[in-house]
């Protein structure tokens, strides 16, 4: 056996470097310096100089990696270094940016592993070759002298041996084209629904807003999965919703009607769908609707207390009302900027270290506007 490496992409390879290279003797080195047995290179570089080395043992040939850059093997795998693995028929190893694939062929010469044919042994491959002796048995075939050659040209005619006949009177059979079979194409028409189940999926298609009439059933039935999957999704994000919302109001310290008021919206995802089951769409809805129109009067009346918030800070802090808090406090002998500059900075100080102050405007101001939004809200 002999071994033969095939480079699969030449356009990675260099000029003047061999496409493939036969190992007879199975040793060899490969790579890219000038004294390898298959002198390859690629336009990286990064083959290395000598980058992988066959052998043989017992009859199978190895490659050993001794490169650098490494090797892999048939795309997933990287040869260690030093290691020999053995290669087997198709194999392809990347050296660099080259691929290369492993053929085992046997020696033209080996005789032990293939069987001749009966009329090429004993010498008869040099007389089926031979011209004139075809020229001959042409000749024989239409003069027949006497029995004994008659004998010899029956026997030659039967035994099967087509060398001896000239190629332009051989009748060979022409290939013909054959039609490829036709693929069977899946029916990927919807399926016919029966009475009941289609005026199931008509109303079901009705209350989603979208035409049904066109989807089989198995397509309706995972339509109605993921929308029961999604509604189960949004009734448990409004839980969630109404319990911060509840964790937020009870931060603002609110009003007792404002707390009874959220005491009376707790619900939950287990509740509609409790009364779904117990057919009562309406009330579910009202239970709906009306968390979806608490979320948004809270989201309202936090910016309505923000901006009260905000108008009574800048109230505070406006030039007349400092004014009239120092003369209050009998300091009416500011006359400089400085001495009016020293006193806010007192001023602003005092009120940091004020818990009372910033509690009141919290309360006073916030609270009161939220309470005010709410109550209008409620009032629509």
């Amino acid at each position: 056996m002999e071994l033969v490496f095939e480079i699969t992409n030449p356009l990675e390879l260099k000029e003047g470097c061999a496409r493939s290279w036969m190992f007879r003797d199975g040793n060899g080195i490969i790579g890219r310096s000038g004294d390898c047995d298959w002198y390859i290179e690629d336009h990286a570089p990064h083959v290395s100089r000598q980058h992988a080395r066959v052998s043989q043992e017992g009859g199978a040939f190895y490659l050993t990696d001794i490169s650098r850059n490494g090797t892999v093997i048939n795309g997933i795998e990287t040869l260690q270094g030093a290691e020999k693995r053995r290669i087997r028929q198709g194999d392809t190893y990347r050296l660099g940016s080259l691929e290369i694939r492993a053929q085992r062929v046997q020696f033209r010469g080996d005789s032990s592993h293939q069987a001749l044919p009966s009329f090429l042994l004993k010498g008869q491959l040099t007389a089926a070759l031979d011209p004139l002796n075809a020229l001959q048995a042409r000749d024989n075939a239409y003069c027949v002298i006497d029995e004994l050659s008659s004998v010899i040209a029956t026997r030659i005619t039967s035994s099967g041996v087509g060398v001896q006949v000239p190629v332009d009177h051989e009748q060979v059979r022409l290939p013909e084209l054959v039609a490829a079979p036709m693929a069977v194409q899946p029916d990927h028409s919807p399926r016919p629904l029966d009475g009941n189940t289609g005026r199931f999926w008509q109303l079901f298609g009705d209350a989603l807003g979208v035409d049904l009439s066109d989807v089989d059933a198995p397509a309706c039935e995972v339509l109605a999965v993921d929308v029961a999957r999604l509604f189960k999704q949004c009734l448990d994000g409004l839980e969630h919703s109404s319990a911060t919302r509840h964790e937020l109001k009870a931060e603002l310290r609110t009003s007792q009607q404002c707390g009874r008021e959220s005491g009376s919206d707790a619900s939950d995802s287990g509740l509609i769908i409790s009364q779904l089951m117990q057919r009562q769409p309406e009330q579910a809805a009202r239970t709906i609707t009306r968390l979806f129109r608490d979320s948004q009067a809270h989201q309202v009346a936090l910016l309505a207390g923000c901006r009260a918030m905000a108008r009574s800070t800048l109230e505070h802090f406006s030039p007349q009302r400092l004014h009239w808090h120092f003369e209050h406090e009998g300091k009416s002998w500011l006359r400089t900027a400085g001495s009016r500059w020293r006193a806010y900075v007192h001023h602003h100080s005092a009120l940091v270290r004020d818990d009372n102050w910033s509690a009141g405007l919290w309360g006073r101001d916030f609270v009161h506007a939220y309470d005010e939004q709410i109550r209008l809200i409620n009032s629509l």
